[in-house]
């Protein structure tokens, strides 16, 4: 049987939706954007109804999301023609990275964060203390610490600007 393929866009594997991937980017930034608020409304409740939804879904919902975008963007890159997401357009700087852990970091591209996404071993929060010593809300900045071989590392990933970025999957 001979293969048979007629389609010339640019995704020549598995397609993925770009409207997928920016709806997710939107629910992503939006959990970050809403943190503040949402440990406001608290009003120095411990376990009060926002603190729940805030404390119990916040982090698992943004790692869920973050796994989501990075497999989805590092399948259509995979599938793009040859090199068209390792240039400057498609691959814009999203954060710092360090390799090995306290060595001179240097930019973390898109395509790269979206590896060590898939890669963590650890995540860390940056958080801001609310006005009771529970309280504490997110800032959208995101520090992932995994190994490659005998190689430790941190990614410093900007939330915003990688969801910012993932809008432009290639088709």
């Amino acid at each position: 049987m001979e293969d048979y393929y007629e389609d010339y866009s640019v995704n020549k594997g598995i397609r993925v939706d770009q409207s997928r991937v920016q709806l997710l980017a939107f629910r992503l930034l939006s959990i970050f954007l809403a943190s503040e608020n949402l440990h406001n409304l608290c009003n120095g409740e411990c376990d009060s109804g926002a603190d729940i939804l805030a404390n119990e879904f916040e982090k698992v919902e943004i790692e869920h999301l973050m796994l989501q975008i990075a497999t989805l963007f590092r399948s259509a890159d995979t599938s793009a023609l040859e090199k068209l997401t390792f240039n400057q357009r498609w691959n814009p700087t999203v954060g710092k990275l360090e390799e090995p852990i306290s060595s001179q970091a240097n930019d973390l591209s898109l395509r790269e964060a979206c590896n060590k996404i898939i890669h963590v071993r650890e995540i860390k929060y940056e958080v801001v203390k609310g006005d009771y010593k529970w309280n504490r809300f997110l800032k959208p900045m995101i520090y992932l610490y995994g190994q490659k071989q005998e190689i430790k590392w941190r990614a410093i990933l900007d939330v915003k600007a990688f969801c910012f970025e993932v809008c432009h999957v290639p088709e």
